[in-house]
């Protein structure tokens, strides 16, 4: 009795894998006789039926390559591709563990019997190659409808498009895919404006991208209550046509793994895809390329197990799609080209989403206007998205006032003070660094406009940022709505508070500033627009970060916030308005005050005075033209243009 074959052995199932490989290879070379095509059938038949009692997914795998190979009876023609899919499904069953982990409490064990195949014994196809009828893609029962769900990593800042990714992602989602349950936003925080997905908290703690993904995957595929199997996608992935979740093509590169170089001169990317191709080679398996940047399935159970054959955390990572997809085996992968358009350059061409299944961007496409073609696409907001604001935050009686910080220098305090108070009838604060100065009192006394000092003295920097919150403080108490931040030596010589106000009416947004060309910065802050119920929350943390002393990036570090809050208080007034005037991938969270800040920080413009641009002379010029009695000696902390520091 126990020499009985009892079909549930793995060395008998790679025996006669390894023996339809052989005869498919001389069958390949000439041998191509009816009695060679039954040993191949025959072997074929066997291994599926050594497999079915031990993996049901595998023996279902070996099926799949059986029909593609024989649809009908003896009717087989063998291709080098059909040959490669016989010799990785041994390799694959060769590598496969005697015992694999157990499902997580509550989920049902897999089944154990074949489930009924849904290829067509004819090999018939449709004309795209996605809707084929019968076309299988990845090994496994096909899943229950409704039981896939989706995983979706995100980087904690969100994206630099203001999640323009991820709403179209979330609408090519709901439009064109059929039967997946709930979507996972992975992350270390919530992303704004977005709603009605579940949540993974998952912190960027390792020092390489591709590190990161992989171990926000395994934090969402741990989580309790998750599907069996899962869709990987990415906020840039773009589903172009109706597509069930249960027939998610595997897409492939014509590249392989080891072509790549690895040395430490080469490319971060180009030495992970090496890495990955190394790793998979030592085991014993394929190095296809499959790193195709498209939607991917994965069993939850696999996908864990491959932490304790590979590291994913050394050198600079590893490729975690393609070493999960050739540890574990793919049938009929579709040539990329075949179902993706890629948008990498400026060049943006519409036709090539023609006849596409997915596509792709990377930041060329961005600043090609590939989100411009995709919103167009897809017009209508998903259930995912929602608005934090559904009201217009301004009116003509919107109460605007102007805050400028300083360190003494009250030259400039006075010709500042001119223009926004007399010029622009503005109520106005001056906030000093513990300079001392005790000219300043009388400046702003003279304009009836409170002085607040700061307790100790700051720095340039830190200084900034306790100077925002001051004037944040300030407007507030006042019942100001739109508060204007202006350094010293920013001086507006015109009546700018109507363009501002109508700016603020138009676009709905609660952050103005714009972007400089020279220095290369997507945010300013010498002149800065703030909605204050919306910045004000942020009063505590400018004051907690701002110690004496301590250099800070302001720039970043309010262009971070103005992010944030554009999407906390996003409406449908900016969301057109930021559509309508699309801006740089690291011009986002505002809208543009290109008629106060100009483009270039510079770049001297007729009635604004900047010391980036303008020169003493041009200052004391200003201000004799107003009646102030000073000198070019007065303004004299001002350097001539090209000398200062941005």
């Amino acid at each position: 009795m126990e020499s009985i074959n009892r079909h549930n052995c793995l060395n008998c199932a790679v025996k006669h894998l390894a023996s339809a490989a052989a005869i498919a290879r001389e069958m390949l070379t000439g041998y191509d006789t009816p009695e060679y095509r039954l040993y191949l059938l025959g072997n074929l038949n066997e291994a599926q039926e050594q497999l079915t009692g031990i993996d049901v997914e595998l023996a279902n795998l070996v099926r799949q390559v059986r029909l593609w190979i024989a649809p009908d009876r003896l009717e087989i023609t063998i291709t080098q591709e059909k040959l490669q899919a016989i010799e990785t499904l041994g390799k694959v069953v060769a590598k496969r563990p005697a015992s694999l982990p157990a499902p997580m409490a509550g989920e049902p064990a897999a089944p154990t019997a074949i489930p009924p195949c849904r290829c067509s014994e004819s090999g018939s196809s449709a004309a795209t190659p996605w809707k084929s009828p019968g076309r299988k893609f990845q090994p496994g029962p096909r899943p229950v409808p409704g039981s896939i769900d989706i995983i979706l990593p995100l980087r904690a800042d969100g994206s630099a498009q203001a999640n323009d990714e991820l709403r179209i992602a979330l609408r090519s989602i709901e439009k064109h895919l059929r039967n997946y349950r709930d979507i996972y936003l992975i992350s270390s925080r919530e992303p704004e404006g977005f709603s009605g997905y579940r949540f993974v908290r998952c912190s960027d703690q390792y020092p390489r991208k591709q590190m990161n993904i992989h171990a926000a995957i395994c934090a969402a595929l741990r989580t309790p209550g998750i599907s069996s199997e899962v869709i990987f996608w990415a906020d840039d992935n773009v589903l172009l046509d109706d597509l069930d979740a249960a027939d998610l093509p595997v897409v492939a590169r014509v590249d392989d793994l080891l072509n790549f170089s690895n040395a430490p001169d080469a490319r971060v990317w180009h030495r992970s895809l090496r890495n990955t191709g190394e790793a998979l080679r030592r085991a014993g398996y394929p190095t296809v390329n499959y790193e195709a940047h498209t939607p991917v399935r994965f069993q939850r159970e696999k996908y864990l197990a491959l932490e304790s054959e590979f590291n994913f955390y050394e050198e600079v990572g590893l490729c975690y799609i393609s070493l999960y997809l050739n540890r574990y085996g793919v049938i009929n992968p579709l040539p990329m080209r075949q179902i993706k358009a890629t948008f990498e350059s400026p060049k943006v061409d519409p036709k090539a989403l023609e006849g596409k299944l997915f596509a792709g961007f990377s930041d060329g496409g961005v600043e090609g206007g590939i989100l411009s073609l995709l919103r167009t696409r897809f017009p209508d907001r998903s259930r995912f998205e929602r608005y934090g604001v559904t009201r217009s935050l301004y009116s003509s009686c919107t109460r605007i006032g102007v805050v400028i910080g300083t360190s003494g220098s009250a030259p400039h305090i006075d010709l500042g003070l001119h223009w926004v108070v007399r010029g622009n009838e503005l109520p106005a604060l001056v906030v000093d660094d513990c300079s001392g100065d005790a000219a300043l009192a009388e400046v702003c006394a003279r304009y009836g406009v409170e002085l607040r000092e700061l307790s100790a003295h700051h720095g340039h920097y830190a200084g900034d940022l306790q100077i925002f919150a001051a004037g944040l403080e300030w407007a507030r108490e006042q019942g100001i709505e739109l508060l204007v931040k202006l350094s010293r030596r920013f001086i507006a010589c015109n009546r700018w508070r109507e363009g501002l106000l109508d700016l603020a009416r138009r676009s709905n947004a609660v952050t103005f500033s714009s972007y400089t060309t020279s220095y290369h910065y997507g945010f300013r802050t010498e002149c800065l627009g703030l909605y204050v119920p919306a910045w004000a929350p942020l009063i505590p943390e400018l004051k907690r970060e701002a110690t004496p002393g301590r250099r800070i990036f302001v720039e970043k570090f309010l262009h971070d916030r103005a992010r944030l809050l554009a999407e906390r208080w996003l409406s449908p007034e900016f969301e057109a308005w930021r559509t309508a005037h699309p801006l740089g991938r690291d011009k986002q969270g505002y809208a543009c005050w290109e008629e106060m800040l100009g483009t270039d920080r510079r770049a001297s413009r007729e009635g604004f005075l900047w010391h980036n641009a303008d020169s003493v002379e041009q200052y004391a010029a200003a201000a004799r033209a107003v009646g102030l009695p000073y000198s070019e000696e007065d303004f004299g902390l001002v350097r001539k243009p090209g000398k200062a520091k941005p």
